[in-house]
């Protein structure tokens, strides 16, 4: 009887036993759970507060005028035959047929074929003088005949688009952007600070987008022309900028073209933080205009 009860005793002594580590072992995965979930509270909680405080407010952008960029049409296939040269601009009708205004036609309606865009600018090829019928978009490069019925709307001009062009659009502005970060905003990676300029052209709608670091061919300063480090130097992605810091970004819009009466969106995105939006409104295209909060 006594060895009976004893063997009992045991037996519940280790049970017990048993259920206290077992209880320990919970406990640890209770507290290491606790303390996952309160770090992972923790990091959203300071990503939530970049997001919502990193940001940067424009202040002006000013029109700096057309690019320095230009097409060259010729008549055949090859790039022989006559050339015209057109630079940033509207060509339609008579500039059509005299781009540089000297009273002497370079060009003929409906007997082109080639093209010679330069980087940075894209060019529109349209069937009809008043920009009408069928048309195709290229950018910078040597495009011949196969380049042109490829990219035309429709694909190859519904039959062919030899000797069919008669308007063109080159496309190419320079604008100029002031921002400085807003109120609560932390230190902000300059090449983290992207611009997109998003607008609509009958029959294309499209954007042109950059960091502020890389947006060619001008890049970004403070005001002054100098670095955060005092230096006569554009930025480079890993300088910070700092609240008071205040920013000129030049660049090339080689998709979106001003127009008089036109209106863009400008999108400042910070990654890893927030995005403002922006109204970009074209009542004059004279340099140094500022066109923002125009609409």
């Amino acid at each position: 009887m006594d060895q009976e009860s004893a063997s009992i005793g045991i037996g519940a002594m280790i049970v017990f036993i048993a259920l206290i580590l077992v209880a320990a072992v919970a406990s640890t995965i209770i507290i290491k759970s606790v303390e996952d979930l309160q770090q992972t509270g923790e990091d959203t909680s300071s990503d939530t507060r970049s997001s919502l405080s990193n940001k940067m407010s424009v202040t002006s952008v000013y029109l700096q005028g057309d690019s320095d960029c230009e097409a060259q049409l010729f008549q055949h296939n090859g790039f022989g035959g006559w050339s015209a040269t057109y630079p940033v601009g509207t060509y339609g009708g008579g500039n059509f047929l005299d781009p540089d205004g000297d009273g002497a036609n370079e060009a003929i309606s409906d007997d082109a074929t080639s093209i010679i865009i330069d980087a940075g600018c894209e060019v529109i090829l349209y069937d009809g003088d008043d920009f009408s019928g069928w048309s195709a978009r290229l950018g910078g490069g040597n495009h011949q005949l196969a380049d042109i019925n490829a990219n035309a709307l429709p694909v190859n001009c519904g039959g062919s688009c030899n000797d069919q062009i008669s308007a063109l659009k080159v496309l190419g502005y320079k604008m100029q952007i002031h921002m400085t970060p807003t109120a609560g905003s932390g230190a902000i990676r300059a090449g983290d600070i992207q611009w997109i300029v998003t607008c609509e052209s009958e029959p294309f709608a499209g954007y042109d987008t950059d960091t502020i670091v890389s947006s060619a061919p001008y890049g970004a300063s403070l005001l002054d022309g100098t670095n955060t480090a005092g230096v006569i130097a554009n930025l480079v992605d890993s300088e910070s900028i700092e609240q008071g810091m205040n920013l000129k970004v030049d660049l090339a819009l080689k998709i979106c073209y001003p127009e008089d009466g036109s209106n863009m969106k400008l999108t400042i995105a910070i990654d890893g933080g927030s995005e403002s939006y922006y109204t970009l409104g074209f009542r004059s295209l004279d340099v140094g205009t500022n066109v923002l909060f125009n609409p």
